[in-house]
């Protein structure tokens, strides 16, 4: 009998070749959502650096215009913290999106899974009851043998 050959095997090897792929892209997903949480860390400890600065009143006098430069400088400094929170809620979508290609992939990878091992243990059954066939041939082939052996030597003492 044949050995098992899965006919979909390439096929196979396609679904886990885009699972992998999938999990790269995740994987970049995930490091570029990193670093924009880490730009959005550091910008708000400059915020806060900032502010704490001012609430102190440590450094020398500030003018008006010194203040307002201040004031000003920290609104910016918000508008770029809600645009990062912005790129960050934007970059969380596309995760989602890398995350659910994953999952669907796996899926798609596991299906065919089982249906290799379905029709693997399809063929075990079938080899199986072939060898169990080929068995019973060459024990009857033999107990055949046997019996005209047994039938020439009594004909043999009977003679």
């Amino acid at each position: 009998m044949k050995a098992f050959k899965f006919n979909l095997e390439q096929v196979l090897r396609m679904k886990v070749w885009r699972e992998e792929e999938a999990k790269k892209a995740l994987a970049v997903e995930v490091s570029a959502l990193e670093l924009l949480k880490a730009r959005l860390s550091e910008l708000q400890g400059e915020l806060k650096v900032l502010w704490d600065a001012d609430a102190k009143g440590e450094e020398p006098i500030i003018d008006y215009r010194g203040r307002l430069g201040i004031l000003q400088y920290a609104r910016h400094m918000g508008t770029l913290i809600s645009g990062q929170e912005g790129t960050i809620a934007e970059q969380g979508e596309r995760l989602k999106q890398k995350s659910d290609l994953l999952l669907k992939a796996m899926q798609e990878r596991k299906v065919l899974e089982k249906l290799k091992e379905r029709r693997k243990a399809e063929y075990r059954l079938e080899r199986n009851r072939f060898e169990y066939a080929k068995l019973d041939e060459a024990s009857a082939g033999y107990l055949r043998r046997l019996a005209d052996q047994e039938n020439d030597l009594k004909e043999e003492i009977g003679q």
